[in-house]
C-alpha cells in the first residue's frame, strides 16, 4: 500500500503595507538615480548578491531542520512584510543588502516568545549548522561561476570551453582577493603611510564604494555581458571575504561549529560546546578592522578624484 503524502500548506497572514516609508523609499530611489545613477545601479548589485547569499542561509537552514523567523531586503522601517508558516518576509526601507534571521546562534542566547528550542540553530546537527553557514557565500561562488559561464556562451564561447572559463575566472578574483588581503596585512605600515603622504604609492589598493559605483556605472554603459562579468567578480568577492575565518564573518561560524564536533568526537562528549560569545572581541577587531579598510579605500580613492 502506497502512503499519500501532501505538502504542507503555505498560508500567507499578518501582510502590512507602510505608504509612508514606501513612498519615502520610492523617491529616495528616483533621487539617487538622478543625482548618481552609478551607486544606484551598485546598489541593486549589492542588493541582488547579499539578497542570494542570504536565501542560501534561509534554505540550508530549513533543509537542517532550523526555523527561520525572518527573511528581508533591506534595514530598517519595514515597507511590505508577511508572514509564512512563521517567518516573515518583505521589503525593508533601506535596500543596503538583506538577511535572515536565526535563533539560538550561541549557547545561552534568549529566544522571544513562539520560538521553540528545536527549531534553533544550537539545537541543529553540526553537520547541519555547517551547510546552514557555507551556504551563503557558495551561492555566491556559485552565482559567480553561472554569471562568467553566461557571458562567455553569449560571446560564442563553446559549452565546454564556457565552463572552464568560469572557473578560471572565478579563481582569479579568489587568488586576487587573497593576494591583496595578504598583501594589506603584511604591509599596513607602508599602507598608511601612504595614507598620509600622498607622494608615496600604497602597496595596495582597494576600492571604496566611490570607484565601485563608478566602475558599475562604466560596465552598465558598455552593456550585458561587460554587466555580467562585473556582478560575478563582486559576488565572488563577498563569497571569498565571508568564508576568512573571522567572526563575525561566515567562515568563523563554520570553523566553530567544525572544530566543536571534532573536539565531541574525540572526547566523546557531546556537551562540550564553543561559547561564541568569547569571540567577540575578536569581532570587533574584524569590524574595526574592515571600517578602516573602508575608509582609508575611500580617502584614497577621494583624494584621486580630486588631483584629477
Amino acid at each position: 500500500m502506497t502512503a499519500i503524502t501532501s505538502r504542507p500548506s503555505r498560508t500567507v497572514t499578518n501582510v502590512r503595507v507602510s505608504p509612508i516609508w514606501g513612498a519615502i523609499t520610492v523617491l529616495s530611489i528616483i533621487a539617487l538615480g538622478l543625482l548618481a545613477p552609478s551607486a544606484l545601479w551598485l546598489l541593486a548589485f549589492i542588493g541582488v548578491i547579499v539578497l542570494f547569499h542570504e536565501g542560501g542561509h534561509l534554505v540550508a537552514a530549513r533543509k537542517s531542520g532550523m526555523e527561520p523567523t525572518e527573511y528581508f531586503w533591506g534595514f530598517g522601517p519595514e515597507i511590505v512584510g508577511f508572514d509564512v508558516n512563521g517567518c516573515r518576509y518583505g521589503l525593508k526601507a533601506i535596500f543596503l543588502g538583506g538577511y535572515v534571521k536565526l535563533h539560538g546562534m550561541t549557547p545561552t542566547s534568549v529566544l522571544p516568545d513562539g520560538v521553540s528550542e528545536a527549531g534553533t540553530y544550537r539545537a541543529a546537527s553540526h553537520r547541519g549548522r555547517l551547510a546552514t553557514i557555507l551556504a551563503g557565500p557558495f551561492t555566491n561562488l556559485a552565482m559567480a561561476v553561472g554569471a562568467f559561464f553566461l557571458a562567455e556562451m553569449i560571446e560564442g564561447n563553446t559549452l565546454i570551453g564556457s565552463t572552464t572559463a568560469a572557473f578560471e575566472w572565478v579563481w582569479f578574483v579568489i587568488a586576487s582577493t587573497g593576494e591583496a588581503l595578504w598583501q594589506l596585512v603584511s604591509q599596513f605600515k607602508p599602507y598608511l603611510g601612504a595614507l598620509f603622504d600622498s607622494s608615496t604609492e600604497a602597496p595596495v589598493r582597494f576600492m571604496s564604494p566611490v570607484s565601485q559605483a563608478t566602475t558599475t556605472g562604466t560596465v552598465v554603459e558598455l552593456g550585458f555581458v561587460t554587466s555580467l562579468r562585473w556582478f560575478a567578480i563582486l559576488s565572488a568577492a563577498i563569497g571569498i571575504v565571508n568564508l576568512l575565518p573571522l567572526p563575525p564573518l561566515d567562515g568563523a561560524h563554520a570553523l566553530v561549529a567544525a572544530s566543536e564536533r571534532v573536539v565531541q568526537f574525540f572526547t566523546k562528549d557531546r556537551s562540550r560546546t564553543v561559547d561564541v560569545r568569547r569571540l567577540e572581541p575578536l569581532a570587533y577587531i574584524t569590524i574595526g578592522f574592515l571600517v578602516i579598510l573602508s575608509v582609508t579605500a575611500l580617502v584614497f580613492d577621494v583624494r584621486d578624484l580630486i588631483a584629477a
